[in-house]
């Protein structure tokens, strides 16, 4: 009686155990893991599987360049600036052009803050002559 008892606990243990696993490891997203937003450039356009944003939330941007030519992806306000280094200077984040040639794939981390609510945002690219042919997404930051 007494092997029967035994078993009978290690086997509900075992159940909750498994339980209790899979929950974690499904439904519980590790702590501070960021959020992945998948961006892509190619010739003129930014998409994004992401377009609003949460203050608060750790992101990482993935951005691939499935363009023929080497792009940027800049998280920055719209602005009328040509000048590349007074635009990286106010660029929340950025994947490089050196970094995004045709193929590749760069990333960078932001986390929205409350000062980022007053907007406006994009996601774009100022290699020259790109940013003047529309390659930009607009982007919404919420509370």
């Amino acid at each position: 009686m007494r092997n029967f008892r035994v078993i009978a606990v290690v086997a509900v243990l075992a159940i909750v155990a498994a339980a209790c696993g899979e929950t974690s490891a499904t439904t519980v997203p590790a702590a501070g893991s960021p959020t992945v937003v998948h961006v892509t450039a190619k010739e003129m356009t930014i998409t994004s599987d992401v377009t609003t944003f949460k203050v608060g939330v750790p992101y990482t941007f993935e951005v691939t360049n499935d363009g023929t030519i080497p792009h940027e992806v800049m998280l920055v306000q719209p602005t009328d600036l040509t000048d590349m280094e007074e635009i990286d200077a106010f660029a929340l984040g950025m994947a490089e052009s050196e970094d995004l040639v045709p193929g590749a794939t760069a990333s960078f981390a932001y986390t929205f803050t409350e000062e980022d609510l007053a907007g406006p945002l994009e996601l774009a690219c100022h290699v020259p002559g790109h940013y003047e042919a529309t390659m930009l997404l607009p982007i919404t930051v919420e509370a």
